[in-house]
């Protein structure tokens, strides 16, 4: 038997070998591949079921409104609550308040449980809590095995409505806060971000950062007083999802919530964010191999008639990959950078922004910036490709779907839509709307949405680098940002 199975070992490895190691010399190498060939290959996609599940809307008797979605999958509640409090709404000279706020009202435990007792009943009974207040809304979520629901649902309202601000855990959530404002110009991405925001929303404020006079001013006091201010029955909207009864869960619900009656909170009004367009180029000063650019000016609102096309539009622009066009002359053609790309970050109640972003040897800064620039005006010149038009198109509905992936992620959604007063058929029309843009329709929305000489242009990076290899001659003045020296004490 052995001798067989020798035998036929002899006589198929020849085949094995010639068929996976040939021999040296007798492969020729083909016609090299395009890479524009390469990224442009795509599926077509399989058609895409539009009929999402809705949310049932409850409005419990002290006017909150409540969106369920059940889901009997895994024994688990999920629940989470849309805030109508952030950052806009802050006193400037307090700017830090509500992102502090929003992380002491979970850790600083509540009026009847104390931090390290929240801590061990949500540990024992594996739930999870978590607040968090951000620039135009702030969160709390709850997540727990359904059997616990009952005990869930009254820590959760416990910690919305309650909070106690204890002053140990909110000077630690402070310190932390400084802590984060003394290494904010570590990371030179994120120093050009942040100062290329602040330019942009300059007297708004969506342009206010945190500094350490405004955080040290912080008190327990006034968290609790920016609480009480806007985490009222009428400025929250409940979303729950997951294995759950409707009538029992209500009933918790109106239980848990049916004394917490304020009237509504009153908002100041937030200065409009001023709808210019101004270009100029800064440069911040940071010793680096390398100068990261970031260059931009104020976008549009999702409500704006023309948000689809800027969608497509910003996918063929610099928004897919390899497919777009700024990555292909950045990186494919000239080899300039690893990565390059474009993003239309559209506002809901104010305009966003549309911003590009590269990194590249210092000296190579000035060569990026133009392309980027050249691009722009190239995709307001030039009619956009049939094959890129499809691209983009079946990139976006094919990313869409994603979001929908988990009932929680669409219940989230439902409650944007909610929150911000969007249409209701917002999310069932997106996909057609989307595949209606025309190649007119971006040429369009290109003319109109996009400035050249209105971008402004950040570049982080070694100054007397930039200006010995004259990398940035020919952009105009150059203005220089003061980045603070945290080395010192302050």
């Amino acid at each position: 038997m052995r001798a067989y199975l020798a035998i036929a070992a002899l006589l198929i490895a020849p085949l094995i070998s010639s068929c996976y190691y040939p021999k040296t010399g007798t492969i020729k190498p083909g016609p090299a591949m395009s890479p524009k060939t390469v990224d442009l290959l795509y599926f077509e996609p399989k058609p895409i079921k539009t009929d999402l599940p809705k949310t049932k809307l409850v409005k419990l008797s002290n006017g909150i409104k409540v969106h369920l979605l059940q889901d009997k999958e895994l024994p688990i509640v999920n629940v989470v609550a849309f805030i109508k409090a952030g950052s806009i709404w802050e006193p400037k000279d307090k700017a830090g308040l509500a992102g502090i706020t929003g992380s002491v009202m979970r850790s600083g435990g509540t009026k009847k449980r104390t931090p390290d007792q929240l801590d061990e009943v949500l540990e024992r009974k594996a739930i999870s809590v978590e607040t968090m207040i951000g620039e135009e809304n702030g969160k709390a979520a709850l997540s727990t095995l359904t059997k616990n629901l009952n005990e869930g649902l009254e820590i959760f309202a416990d910690v919305l409505r309650n909070p106690r601000f204890d002053q140990e855990r909110f000077e630690l959530a402070k310190a932390r806060v400084i802590d984060s404002i003394r290494r904010e110009n570590d990371d030179p991405t994120q120093i050009a971000d942040r100062e290329l925001r602040s330019r942009i929303y300059a007297g708004s404020p969506y342009g206010v950062k945190p500094t350490l006079e405004t955080v040290k001013s912080i008190t327990a006091k006034d968290a609790a007083k920016f609480h009480a201010s806007y985490v009222r029955p009428s400025s929250v909207i409940i979303g729950v999802t997951g294995d759950f009864d409707e009538t029992p869960l209500i009933a918790r619900l109106e239980e848990v919530f049916k004394d917490w009656k304020a009237p509504p909170a009153v908002y100041p009004e937030v200065p409009h964010v001023k709808d210019t367009v101004e270009g100029g180029v800064f440069v911040a000063p940071k010793k680096l191999p390398q100068a990261v650019v970031r260059m931009g000016h104020l976008g549009m609102k999702r409500s704006d008639p023309d948000y689809h096309a800027a969608r497509v539009l910003d996918e063929i622009l610099g928004g897919n990959g390899f497919a777009s066009r700024i990555m292909q002359k950045v990186r494919v053609e000239k080899g300039l950078a690893y990565s390059a790309w474009s993003y239309n970050m559209a506002g809901r109640w104010e305009p966003g922004t549309f911003i590009m972003g590269a990194e590249t040897k210092t000296v190579s800064a000035g060569e990026v910036i133009s392309i980027m620039k050249s691009e722009v005006g190239r995709i307001r010149t030039e009619p956009v490709t049939p094959e890129e038009l499809k691209l983009a198109k079946d990139s976006i509905v094919n990313s869409f779907v994603f979001i929908f992936d988990k009932p929680e992620r669409l219940l989230e959604q439902r409650m944007i839509v909610d929150y911000y007063g969007m249409p209701d058929d917002y999310l069932e029309t997106f996909r057609d709307k989307v595949m209606a843009v025309t190649a007119d329709d971006v040429t369009a929305c290109a003319n109109k949405r996009l400035i050249p000489d209105g971008l402004k242009i950040m570049i982080v990076g070694d100054p007397e680098t930039l200006a010995s290899s004259g990398a940035l001659s020919g952009l105009g003045r150059i203005d220089n940002v003061a980045l603070r020296d945290y080395t010192g004490k302050d």
